[in-house]
């Protein structure tokens, strides 16, 4: 097989590495992801290593899925065995494998935020202290996590949230270890652990996994470092694809000095860089290009265009008086380049913050143009499928937390009263909240509550074998929604919506989650193992609620919008304080990145607007440019001071005849 074939020649020296680190610097649209696929491909081929010694870390599930579809398109069989998935996916795998030692159950549970919170209400209550209700439990969470992973500021001094969190930070662990279960960051700290007390398991990994590449490295942080540190301590296969340029996740703790020390920390490394951007137009390129060069702390990089590529169109700028004007500017810039032959799903519309994106929506919603909104809420964190989840991991992986949230849930008449006293005697005895609930005689609990306990349990038991005991013609997905809406979660989705139009639209999350299990069992065998895996993938998602995006235009942040593109790309508010941000903006370099990946993700025309004065803290005040505009010489870009483009004589007779057609119709009437 020519694994080589159409590449250029640094894509092809990268693909024909083998042993040693490796770092491919692969600048935006470079073609990294073909690189990847190419060189795991090769290595199996040329029996460099076999596809169950290959491990390739990324960052979202979907990538992980498209390499693995890609090598086995062209592999069959001997790309079997392959492991790319996400540092956390990586992390429960060995936690899985290794449970015993990690003091865990076979099939443990995973808890997201929203279940770490509700630990941590529930642990605040037996604190003395009388502010304790005004926490702020996100908060706190944010600050334990960053202790766990020793990513706490040392310089900061000791309020009061320090000393909540110097109280709750053991207890908090204490009770996840006590239920069983395990959250996001514990998905990477404990195989740590693991490792570090029992090195005949790190040995085990060692001799696993002969070659390790790590895609969009420039995101990793000091956790996932050590991961890679010890996994590959013993050869130094590793490979790191990644862009210092596009570093822009340093406020959720990654580093970028990761990528840019990698060949001081792995001796001998050979540095490739890929500067052939196969996306944008050399024009755009130049824009990017003079942006990010203003950056000192990077590997030097200069991408460069393809022929095929080059347009001839200068990216523009547009001066706008106020930020109203800005969002009607948005909706005539998307008929104008309609006009030019663009359809809606060509568009992005970027910004720094959520706030710039309710104006403009509501400016497209009035010109009834569709879009859609990306890095919203997920329909995973909607309370249908979290109550949902809570059912399924209870009955495959009890824990606590499910059990609490889903115990009245719909309305089985167990009160809090009785929620207290199961509580109290579960302290009290040292026993479980589940086995608690199981002797409710003992904790005094009344007989209808306790038998509505009784049911609950004996549902649980047996809620996998239901889902997958469907009629011909039906699938696992219909019958658990049918489960649902038999158990009374229908009435109760209804009965708690404002008006049933709303309660409608709750029921149809239900009937999602129905669908997206079948999608996921798709051709496996029917099997409650199966339903297990399918709650682990639930938990690690991250793309699993991807909407249709045919024919609507994408509005998003520039973090959102990193890995995309699109053919016609308009950059909002390019201001000062608005980017670089005034208050989250503190990291000027990783601004400038932001700025540069906005830039980078045009393919044909990109256009950007700023407005003299913008509304803030309800005060109207002036604007001025972004330092980033202008850092780029004024021969990059055409700017337009009057907010909108000369007319040319075609255009102008165009609109002139529109004009006098409207007025006749008019007069006629």
């Amino acid at each position: 097989m020519d694994w080589l074939k159409g590449l250029n020649p640094e894509q092809q020296k990268a693909v024909k590495h083998n042993y040693g680190p490796l770092l491919i610097l692969a600048g935006a649209g470079s073609g990294k992801t073909t690189v990847l696929v190419s060189r795991t491909g090769r290595m199996i081929s040329e029996r460099v290593a076999q596809a169950p010694e290959i491990c390739v870390l990324t960052f979202t599930n979907k990538s992980a899925r498209e390499l693995k579809h890609r090598v086995g398109q062209k592999l069959g069989s001997a790309g079997q065995g392959l492991w790319a998935g996400t540092f956390h996916s990586f992390g429960l795998q060995i936690l899985r494998r290794f449970h015993k030692h990690a003091n865990l159950s076979p099939y443990f549970g995973i808890v997201d935020q929203t279940d770490c919170n509700a630990i941590l209400k529930e642990l605040i209550k037996d604190i003395k202290n009388s502010g304790k209700d005004s926490f702020d439990i996100d908060k706190i969470l944010n600050m334990i996590n960053d202790r766990r992973t020793g990513q706490a500021p040392t310089h900061e001094g000791f309020d009061e949230y320090h000393e909540m969190v110097e109280t709750l930070a053991p207890k908090f662990a204490k009770r996840l270890e006590h239920l069983g279960v395990v959250d996001f960051e514990g998905l990477l700290i404990k195989p740590l652990q693991l490792f570090k007390e029992h090195p005949e398991l790190l040995e085990k990994v060692q001799s696993q996994f002969s070659q390790v590449m790590v895609d969009e490295f420039q995101d990793t942080n000091r956790m996932q470092m050590d991961l890679i540190h010890q996994i590959v301590r013993s050869h130094n296969n590793i490979t790191v694809v990644g862009d210092d340029d596009q570093s822009i996740y340093g406020w959720r703790g990654a580093e970028v000095k990761n990528i840019l020390n990698f060949p001081q920390e792995f001796k001998n490394c050979e540095v490739i860089k890929l500067e052939r951007n196969y996306r944008s137009s050399s024009e755009i390129l130049a824009v990017a290009n003079a942006a990010i060069s203003k950056n000192k702390n990077r590997h030097g990089k200069v991408l460069r265009a393809e022929a095929a590529q080059e347009s001839g169109d200068l990216p523009e700028v547009f001066i706008l008086d106020r930020e109203e004007d800005e969002c009607e500017f948005v909706v005539s810039e998307v008929l104008h380049f309609q006009r030019e032959g663009f359809k809606y799903k060509d568009f992005a519309v970027l910004y720094r913050s959520n706030t710039q994106g309710a104006l403009i929506e509501a400016s497209l919603r009035r010109a009834g143009i569709p879009y859609n909104i990306s890095g919203g809420t997920s329909i995973f964190d909607r309370k249908e499928i979290k109550d949902l989840m809570a059912y399924l991991k209870q009955s495959l992986a009890p824990n606590e937390v499910s059990l609490r949230r889903i115990i009245n849930v719909p309305n089985r008449g167990i009160g809090d009263s009785t929620i207290e006293k199961l509580t109290e005697f579960s302290k009290k005895k040292r026993v479980s909240f589940l086995d608690a609930c199981r002797l409710w005689r003992d904790a005094e609990v009344g007989e209808k509550a306790g038998d509505a306990i009784e049911d609950l349990l004996a549902f649980l038991e047996g809620f996998p074998e239901q889902i997958l005991n469907f009629n011909v013609g039906s699938s696992p997905g219909a019958k658990m929604v049918e489960i649902f809406s038999e158990l009374g979660y229908r009435d109760y989705v209804y009965n708690s919506a404002k008006d049933p139009k709303a309660g409608e639209k709750k029921w149809v999350v239900v009937e999602i989650l129905g669908k997206i299990l079948d999608s996921y069992l798709g051709r496996r065998a029917y099997s409650v193992e199966y339903i297990k895996s399918f709650i682990d993938s639930m938990m690690l998602r991250d793309d699993l609620s991807e909407e249709d995006q045919a024919e609507k235009i994408q509005l998003m942040t520039l973090h959102a919008s990193k890995g995309l593109e699109f053919p016609v790309v308009i950059l909002a508010g390019i201001e000062e304080d608005l980017l670089p941000h005034k208050n989250l903006g503190s990291d000027i370099d990783e601004e400038r990145r932001l700025f540069y990946v906005g830039v980078t993700r045009a393919k044909k025309r990109l256009v950007m607007s700023r407005c003299m004065q913008r509304k803030k803290n309800g005060v109207v005040r002036p604007s001025t440019p972004s330092r980033f505009l202008l850092e780029i010489p004024t021969n990059l870009y055409k700017e337009y001071p009057l907010g909108a483009r000369p007319v040319s004589g075609q255009e102008r007779d165009d609109l002139v005849a529109s004009f006098l057609s409207k007025l006749d119709s008019k007069i006629n009437k």
